[in-house]
């Protein structure tokens, strides 16, 4: 008798339903989410029939207890829970797939892993994740691979006044897209811009012009990859980018609390409570995920560029945001190649180290066009 493997979801959010839900679907796993709300563990146990656990996963202890009965783990948590919980899934000797936007560097947790023969990979969402994972693809199929540019946005499908946004994910990720110095790699070094910063516009069949702006998005890229030039930028709606300047140039992101008639009050939180209610998607509102990776170089002496494009809607029949799903069914897919032995390289592994085996990238696009998630590929 085989003995099916049992897989845990850390947290039961947006993303972290979806996790649940594709695991589930795909029948060749026990499921668990583990979350602190009681509520968020009924609706998921009773919308998708998995196991639940209710725990504090802001205690790494708390995490290293939970996750030790487990085959694979998967992070659904928000970035500032991000590092301390892959380190807790580490030490618990666990394999991790792993989604959070973490300000820390996960590599520096590449020796412990290796050290307890376990299995990471980190940041698996859809940017980075998938633009990771096709940007691993590029620097083995050109010769050199000269540049990279990434494009990303998650957006309401109906643009409205004023803000020509909502926010798919956690608000204090939103936020710190906004505020977090953004690293880029020029002539072979890492630079850094302000976020926010270098707009331009672009525009996107079915979708029209958008504004991008740097972003701290290629996070590992910038270590592993030895690409001349390398930037990421976030796609919004034109007029949203100067909004948000206007917002950080009057200080109402910065989250260092200030004097406001003797109460000490932080303006992140303050601009949280007004902003994220109005920022929030009304009940069966749709919404698209836009994405555009580019490379470009040389493939036998000739210039090449080598172009992936996604525009993904909210799926009316499950219900699930397309921001949830593009983020979701990467991570479960990459989850399916560790815990099958796949991919078992011990160590801190980042999505782009995956695209650098042949085939598994074939089997990613797969997988998600098998989901409903289709993803156009060019060569010119």
């Amino acid at each position: 008798m085989t003995v099916r493997k049992r897989a845990v979801v850390l947290g039961g959010g947006m993303v972290g339903s979806a996790i649940a839900w594709d695991l589930q679907r795909g029948g060749e796993l026990d499921v668990t989410v583990v979350d602190a709300r009681e509520a968020v563990l009924t609706r998921v146990a009773a919308d998708y029939g998995v196991a639940t656990r209710r725990a504090d996963l802001s205690d790494a202890s708390t995490v290293g207890a939970v996750v030790r009965d487990f085959d694979v783990v998967l992070g659904a948590l928000s970035s500032a829970l991000g590092f301390a919980t892959l380190r807790a899934v580490i030490e618990a000797g666990r394999p991790y797939v792993d989604i959070s936007f973490m300000a820390e560097d996960p590599l520096e947790l590449d020796g412990l892993a290796k050290e307890r023969g376990v299995v990471a990979l980190v940041d698996c969402g859809v940017a980075p994740g998938l633009s990771s994972v096709m940007a691993g693809f590029a620097v083995t199929h050109l010769d050199p691979c000269e540049r990279l540019e990434i494009y990303v946005g998650g957006l309401p499908a109906v643009r409205s006044w004023p803000w020509s946004y909502k926010a798919p994910f956690a608000p204090s990720d939103v936020i710190e897209e906004y505020v977090r110095p953004t690293r880029l790699v020029e002539h072979g070094a890492v630079v850094v811009r302000e976020a926010l910063s270098e707009p331009e516009l672009l525009d996107f069949a079915g979708v029209g012009t958008l504004e991008a702006f740097n972003t701290d998005g290629l996070r590992t890229l910038a270590r592993t990859l030895s690409v001349p030039f390398m930037r990421e930028k976030t796609l919004r709606y034109p007029g949203h980018i100067e909004l948000m300047r206007v917002l950080r140039h009057l200080g109402l992101f910065s989250a260092e609390p200030i004097d406001v008639d003797g109460v000490r009050v932080s303006p992140l939180a303050l601009t949280s409570k007004l902003l994220f209610p109005q920022w929030g998607y009304a009940e069966g509102e749709e919404d698209l995920t836009v994405l555009r990776v580019v490379a470009e170089g040389r493939r036998d002496g000739r210039a090449t560029r080598l172009v992936w494009e996604l525009c993904d809607r909210r799926d009316p029949v499950t219900g699930f945001r397309s921001m949830s799903r593009t983020t979701a069914f990467p991570a479960t897919i990459l989850a399916g190649l560790v815990a099958s032995g796949r991919y078992a390289e011990p160590g801190v592994h980042a999505p782009e180290d995956v695209g650098r085996v042949p085939g598994h990238l074939d089997h990613v696009l797969a997988e998600l066009a098998a989901r409903g998630v289709a993803v156009s590929y060019r060569v010119e």
